[in-house]
């Protein structure tokens, strides 16, 4: 399904009935990371996965892009919908517009969740970006997207599923190289750090065992400013562990919505 949301058209797809959650994904991704998460939890759930603006099937911004402009859409989203308050669920990039979003519109969220999670880069990790958004520009997407998939993916994973490593190099590849530089540079600039005290809502942050772009430590970092959270480990995967190991990702989102009141 199409809206327009904030002037632009975003792709979006709702299932199920129930308790509204939301998806929000990452950096180079899409909806589609979510597929898995929407089978299973729409049997329960009212389930929403949408492409933030540039990505998927949803149209470019013209005006460029920030953590605060994708915040501001996905309440727009859900004001589509008629969804006063939602679960919020969000991966890497994804997990930054969660905070936010859970930070300033406190009403709007009934619990969060995050996947490798990130409140705010590191010098280092703001370094990556613009080096990757430079190199996009100028030598295209397939000048990166071989690095970019050995740190998203454990070894395990792309030796045992050489299949999902090259479905995702061909999501990767779908994007607008500048689109992608974009994006890449509202991450490196956002932050959602002052938003963490504000944080009041039940909060689960998980991470994979073998994840060197949200490592644990960040993890641990997120929780410590949120009164109400706690942090599970995914064994065996990297950055895209709702991927990597759906059943395991999934028993752990739904044990921890299980305790959420009715």
């Amino acid at each position: 399904m199409m809206a327009s949301i904030n002037g632009l058209n975003i792709h979006h797809e709702v299932d199920g009935d129930g308790p509204p959650i939301v998806f929000v994904h990452g950096l180079g991704a899409t909806s589609n990371i979510w597929h898995a998460q929407r089978m299973a939890f729409s049997k329960y759930f009212k389930v929403i996965v949408y492409d933030r603006s540039g990505a998927g099937r949803s149209e470019k911004s013209a005006g460029g892009y920030s953590i605060d402009a994708w915040v501001h859409e996905l309440a727009l989203l859900l004001d589509h919908l008629k969804i006063p308050a939602a679960v919020v669920v969000g991966h890497s990039l994804g997990s930054m517009v969660a905070q936010r979003f859970a930070g300033k519109l406190a009403a709007r969220t009934r619990a969060l969740i995050l996947a490798g999670g990130e409140a705010e880069l590191p010098a280092e990790g703001k370094k990556i970006l613009t080096d990757r958004a430079a190199a996009i520009e100028a030598q295209g997407l397939l000048s990166v997207v071989d690095g970019w998939l050995a740190g998203v993916l454990s070894p395990a994973t792309r030796e045992a599923n050489p299949s999902l490593a090259g479905l995702l190099r061909e999501m990767f590849l779908g994007y607008d190289a500048k689109t992608y530089a974009a994006h890449a540079r509202a991450l490196r600039d956002g932050s959602a750090k002052a938003d963490l005290k504000n944080i009041k809502c039940p909060t689960l942050l998980t991470v994979g065992d073998h994840d060197m772009v949200t490592p644990l430590r960040w993890q641990q970092e997120i929780a410590a400013a949120i009164a109400n959270s706690r942090i599970r480990t995914i064994p065996y995967t990297a950055h895209m562990t709702m991927l990597e190991s759906p059943a395991v990702f999934n028993t752990v989102l739904l044990d921890f919505l299980a305790t959420l009141a009715p």
